[in-house]
């Protein structure tokens, strides 16, 4: 048996060598894209999208999957936020109709989707015409929702919302930068200027009435 000295495979009489292996980039070895069921994989990549890595944007805008596993993240801290407002306003268990507040965390939960997708759609459409970016809608969702891991700060009343909006500009930031390819200043600035408004528009709706 001979070993060819390009692609590395053994062979016997004849060989038809495909070329040379091309070697596995840095992304795809620290994150590979899971194969099944892996909450477990998607929520430790969505912790190092909010620790703002690099390697775990690229890959995650580039896994359809993120897009699922992403979208769950972003439920579940919708409704940590919720539950947040909901302890802040001091009501007791006693009186309150759950069916009411059933229906409106539903409600609500489905007007922030579109809000926040909206937000993404906006930030996108201005990075496109201000600055030649060159990402995809569905490339930086992909990213983004599992990045709304940070929301789940919104547990903690009062400050917990703050924070998580703060802590989601600074996702926005780098998810643009990595995956529309624009300047981290520019990035920077467009996703402060919407998330602010976002985060006054979400404050505005869940403020305690």
């Amino acid at each position: 048996m001979e070993q060819c000295p390009v692609c590395g495979r053994t062979y016997g009489v004849t060989h038809s060598c495909p070329g040379p292996v091309a070697a596995q980039s840095p992304v795809a070895a620290k994150w590979p894209a899971p194969v099944g069921f892996a909450p477990l994989q998607y929520f430790r990549q969505a912790l190092a999208i909010a620790r703002l890595d690099d390697g775990a944007v690229v890959a995650a805008a580039l896994d359809k999957n993120a897009f699922l596993y992403g979208g769950i993240i972003w439920v579940v801290g919708q409704l940590l936020i919720f539950a947040g407002s909901f302890w802040a306003t001091g009501t007791k268990p006693a009186g309150v109709k759950w069916v009411v507040v059933l229906f409106a965390t539903v409600f609500l939960v489905l007007l922030g989707a579109i809000l926040v997708l909206a937000q993404f759609g906006l930030c996108h459409l201005l990075a496109r015409w201000w600055f030649g970016a060159r990402g995809t809608y569905a490339g930086l969702l992909r990213p983004l929702l599992p990045g709304s891991v940070v929301t789940w700060l919104g547990i903690v009343p009062f400050v917990g919302i703050i924070v998580a909006g703060l802590w989601s500009i600074a996702v926005m930031m780098i998810v643009f930068e990595d995956v529309d390819g624009i300047g981290r200043l520019k990035a920077f600035g467009l996703s402060a200027a919407i998330g602010v408004l976002t985060q006054v528009l979400m404050i505005g709706l869940l403020a305690p009435r």
